[in-house]
């Protein structure tokens, strides 16, 4: 197999070779978003902040930057092999699957770097570098499927036929390249063209049916470029943009909603054409985003935007004094935190599948858990998922700003400056600059006298951290001080000794003086006030936006040259549409079907 590593080796880095390019990434601050509805929140102010102006504008002469070659992320590399392995086996799948369990833990996970300028965040999806070990597991991975999926006559007979096993010698040939055809085609994701077929049917050599020589066949075809990356070749030569081919567009689609190779009715839709139709187009689109399907994508969009993994284990000091004391009698489990997370991204979800706006997201006031704890948090009964999901009563939780994933924090601290850059930087999409070199990495704890916002001040007012944590990074935080880091509601903050002995309870003070931009700057004292705030500044919906364009096109936007998507995005963000339109909107866009080569 030294051979077939080498030639896999060698048309992965052909590939990467033949397209070179950087994005041209221009971070910026400002921004905003609207809309409304679901279930009501605190009642309105007159004294109401100013929509902010919009973020981004359209210069149509501007050509928008690409990847010069997309890689499929971990998990879409792994959802192509599981339907690399369905498409082979059906009924033996999951046998297979299983065996490759091991090697799958080793493929590298995608790394999460902060746009320029961030100190937090990024999505996985813009990791597009290549390192030494995915080449190695990747060709490990490919060469075990191939020897699953031949591992028997039987096994063999059902990739290729009856053809494999009769009599005849002189159809073995026909026969492995009918099955190129036919598997090979739906795993690289287009007809494979008569060159293309010879290319592969060749490393079998003079046996075309022998287990051996298919499995080798399968490991090429694993390792090839076709598989591992998003090749868009477009229909036209020459150009400095081409359409892209049906089946290029319909692979866009379903790697872009679905984070997997298109399924039996988008392929179709590619074979006869319909996709490249309005009508048709439009009818796949509308299909993809009703799927179930889709909230793999959206779990993740939601989860790495709002910075979700950043939550610490809840049992992981369950042996200290302090944070024993502080949780009380019932100890929270992992499973907790896992529900945690699902709460947030439930609401994203039934946001979208109910018609509902970003700024129903950002307000939604509904319990999506199953976990007793988290359930009592929240002050509801648990939901078992049919039905409307209980609403939670308190109306002090305003929304998204106060589930209990933004707000618990794994120790018995609150962690304000955390959640202050939080707000600033995830929903704002604003910067506060880095922190000074020798700034400690600890987060500011209470002590057994003083609370979590007078040791944050007292740490952080002057000096070189003043002027950012005074202005920017700590009111928001100060603001949520009102929930303790359980996301529990509170009044008083408790305080303890090292040996867990609680020593004082002080009144907790949410009240701060919240700038947003130019001139809009309130002193509000809860988190629905704030809440309030960011929504009708409209720098949430905007902020958004700019974020789901990140995740979409895996890259960092360009002010310049991806202005005209952007400003579109920010426009559905901003008007109260459903948030099923913002994904429509990538969609739509004339860039998402056509291939620019400049």
């Amino acid at each position: 197999m030294t051979l077939l590593r080498s030639v896999s080796i060698l048309l992965l880095c052909a590939a990467v070779a033949a397209c070179e390019g950087s994005a041209k990434n221009n971070h910026h601050v400002g921004g905003g978003g609207g809309g409304g509805g679901g279930e009501p929140g605190p009642p309105p102010t007159s004294d109401a902040i100013r929509p902010a102006p919009a973020k981004f504008s359209c210069d149509a002469s501007a050509v928008p930057t690409e990847l010069p070659l997309p890689r499929l992320s971990r998990k879409q590399l792994m959802n192509s092999l599981r339907f690399a392995v369905d498409h082979a086996l059906p009924n033996e799948s999951d046998a297979v699957w299983t065996k490759l369990t091991p090697i799958l833990a080793r493929y590298p996970t995608d790394q999460r770097t902060p746009a320029p300028g961030d100190v937090k965040g990024g999505f996985s999806r813009l990791d597009q570098s290549i390192q030494q070990t995915q080449v190695d597991v990747m060709y490990d991975l490919g060469k075990a499927v191939a020897q699953e999926l031949t591992s028997t006559d039987a096994r063999r007979d059902a990739l290729l036929g009856s053809c494999a096993s009769d009599s005849q010698t002189s159809n073995d040939r026909a026969c492995l390249e009918t099955f190129l055809r036919g598997w090979g085609a739906r795993v690289l994701r287009h007809p494979l063209s008569t060159a293309e077929v010879t290319l592969f049917a060749d490393i079998a050599g003079a046996t075309p049916v022998d287990k051996a020589a298919v499995a080798d066949v399968i490991t090429t075809l694993l390792n090839s470029p076709g598989f591992l990356y998003r090749i868009e070749h477009g229909t036209t030569a020459g150009q400095p943009a081409s359409p892209l081919s049906a089946f290029e567009l319909a692979a866009k689609l379903s790697y872009q909603f679905w984070q997997a190779p298109p399924d039996d009715a988008l392929w179709a839709s590619a074979e006869d054409g319909s996709l490249l139709t309005d009508s048709g187009f439009e009818a796949q689109l509308d299909r993809m985003l009703q799927s179930p399907r889709l909230r793999g994508s959206l779990d993740e969009f939601v989860s790495e935007w709002l910075r979700l993994d950043e939550l610490p284990s809840l049992v992981a000091l369950r042996n200290d004094p302090i944070y024993r004391s502080f949780v009380g009698a019932q100890m929270p489990t992992d499973a907790t935190r896992t529900a945690m997370f699902e709460d947030v991204q439930l609401s994203a979800w039934s946001t979208l599948v109910s018609g509902g706006s970003v700024s129903d997201f950002l307000n939604d006031r509904r319990s999506y858990t199953a976990d007793p704890f988290l359930a009592g948090i929240y002050g509801v009964p648990i939901w078992d998922g049919s039905g409307a999901a209980p609403v939670i009563p308190s109306q002090s939780r305003s929304g998204l700003l106060t589930r209990a994933a933004l707000l618990a924090t794994g120790t018995a601290s609150t962690r304000p400056i955390h959640k202050g850059y939080l707000v600033r930087n995830a929903l704002l999409c604003q910067q506060v600059g880095a922190p000074p070199p020798n700034a400690s990495d600890r987060p500011p704890a209470p002590t057994d006298r003083m609370t979590t916002r007078q040791v944050v001040t007292q740490l952080t007012s002057g000096g070189s951290c003043g002027g950012c944590h005074n202005n920017s990074i700590n009111p928001p935080g100060f603001v949520l001080e009102g929930f303790d880091a359980l996301g529990r509601e509170r009044g008083v903050e408790r305080l303890f000794n090292p040996q867990g002995q609680e020593t004082a309870a002080p009144s907790v003070d949410t009240s701060a003086d919240v700038w947003l931009y130019d001139s809009e700057q309130r002193v509000i004292s809860n988190a629905a006030e704030l809440s309030r705030m960011v929504d009708e500044s409209q720098l949430f919906e905007s902020c958004v936006a700019q974020h789901y364009f990140r995740f979409a096109h895996a890259r960092v936007e360009s002010t310049s040259g991806d202005g005209c998507l952007l400003s579109e995005l920010e426009s559905v963000a901003r008007s109260g549409a459903p948030m099923a339109d913002l994904l429509k909107t990538i969609a739509r866009h004339p860039t998402f079907k056509q291939r620019s080569f400049q």
